[in-house]
């Protein structure tokens, strides 16, 4: 579990969060799995022929790498151990 899920709490409330988190597990990783379909999604639209089109190309592509980092930050915290 990534220590940002038990930073500030008692130890009371972490081992309870703890045993929340651990039987979570199948929808922990269904969540992952629909993230990085977006991931994906996000990825084969940057490439797309009819982005180079568009004036402001590189804020889009910006964009688009920040959209995937966090979601992939988030995809961190919800299922890797630290």
């Amino acid at each position: 579990m990534n220590k940002v899920w038990s930073k500030g709490l008692d130890p009371d409330q972490e081992k309870e969060l703890r045993g929340d988190f651990l039987s979570s597990l199948l929808v922990r990783k269904r969540l992952v799995k629909i993230l990085e379909d977006k991931i994906e999604s996000s990825i084969k639209g940057s490439r797309s022929k009819a982005n180079y089109d568009t004036p402001n190309w590189d804020r889009s592509i910006a964009d688009s790498i920040g959209y995937e980092r966090a979601l992939a930050q988030v995809i961190d915290i919800i299922y890797k151990d630290e």
